[in-house]
């Protein structure tokens, strides 16, 4: 016997199929049991988003959305809650998609039993508790523990004090551990490096690699002047390291503060300079990429861009796609665009206050859900 009530979701426009459904819960379920019905896609994603669900149960026709985008959008907003579609089809290749997109199970409207239903639900209910507890073992294990707190202490703890700059960044990773990564680099005659770079895929790999490209910059940065030779040796020992199996988007900037200029090569990772004016994207500057990633050319050679001449007011940023890739709950992406006006909007505060805003930004456009990647910003303000 069930001694938790189970909260079911049923998203249904057919009323003679709601009928069947309750009907068959109510024959063969053998403990209390409560069956939320909507008819419409939208209202069933809302009610995602406000009430807690053990399982949902979902139509693919409904009447403001049809086929497997029905499925994949009430996937994005079900916050982990398991899905069994319903359809009126016997469909094998919407089925085997809907499985590989996500779907606990796949059953056939007019096929269906109460000790089919019955099975099916308790089955995905008990595989995503399953599939849960495993996730938070994995994350909270004492290998995942350590490796996050060595990764953190990789971290700058601090921005350096440079006289006319205000410097900030953060990292905010999506797991245990990140493949994001930023840094502060004393270089050569007295200037500093900033990097800020993504290893693609995540967990425990891409924090690995990671970590060697940030003893990789640290070395050759003591050896090396220009920031595109520096990439481009580091894209040597990466690309030997790491095969065809990851790469690294990455930006190097080296900021001399006597002669207020920036000199920065990129490696698939965008940049903005935002001008004195507070308004209107024609202020902005994109620091365009100057090479493809890390890792995946051994032979390429990385060029550095022009460099910058610095002025009074002026803010330079890199932020990771973690930043424009967050998504609201109706799946629309914050955008660079956003970010770059949230910086315009806060650009007279502290550099570590207005990181602090595009993250707080970010994380109330997406309604505080769990990010799907991770996030680095960095501010540099030019005083």
């Amino acid at each position: 016997m069930e001694s938790k009530k189970v909260r079911i979701l049923l998203v249904e426009d057919d009323p003679d199929d709601v009928w069947i459904m309750r009907n068959l819960l109510s024959d063969r379920w053998d403990g209390p049991f409560e069956l939320v019905h909507t008819e419409l896609l939208a209202t069933g994603v809302t009610r995602c988003e406000h009430q807690k669900f053990d399982v949902i149960l979902l139509d693919l026709a409904l009447p403001d959305s049809r086929g497997l985008e029905t499925f994949i959008t009430m996937y994005g907003h079900a916050d982990g809650v398991p899905i069994v579609v319903l359809s009126g089809y016997d469909d094998e290749v919407t089925a085997m998609k809907a499985v590989q997109a996500g779907a606990e199970d796949y059953l056939v409207k007019g096929q269906v039993t109460d000790n089919l239903l019955v099975r099916s639900i308790r089955y995905a209910i008990e595989r995503n508790r399953r599939y849960t507890a495993e996730e938070a073992l994995r994350d909270t294990s004492e290998e995942f523990r350590a490796a996050q707190e060595i990764q953190q202490r990789l971290f700058p703890k601090e921005a350096p004090a440079i006289d006319g700059f205000d410097i900030a960044g953060a990292s905010y990773p999506a797991k245990a551990t990140a493949g994001d990564y930023f840094d502060y680099i004393k270089m050569l005659d007295e200037c500093l490096g900033v990097v800020v770079g993504d290893v693609s895929g995540h967990g425990m790999g891409p924090a690995l690699l990671m970590s060697e490209t940030r003893a990789c910059l640290r070395t050759l940065t003591q050896a090396y002047f220009d920031v595109g030779d520096i990439l481009t040796r580091a894209n040597q020992v990466l690309a030997a390291d790491t095969g065809d199996s990851l790469f690294v988007t990455l930006a190097l900037a080296r900021l001399n503060p006597l002669k207020r200029t920036l000199v920065y090569a990129s490696c698939g990772q965008q940049g903005y300079l935002l001008g004195c004016d507070t308004y209107g994207d024609a202020a902005t500057t994109v620091l365009e990429s100057t090479s493809q990633p890390l890792g995946i050319d051994i032979d390429m050679i990385v060029p550095k861009a022009p460099p910058l001449n610095l002025q009074s007011g002026e803010i330079i940023t890199f932020f990771t796609d973690g930043v424009f890739e967050a998504e609201s709950p109706g799946r629309v992406r914050f955008g660079a665009k956003r970010a770059l006006e949230v910086i315009r909007s806060e650009r007279e505060r502290p550099a570590r206050e207005i990181v602090d805003a595009v993250y707080q930004e970010i994380a109330g456009f997406s309604r505080y859900r769990q990010q799907r990647d991770d996030i680095t910003i960095v501010i540099v303000k030019v005083e």
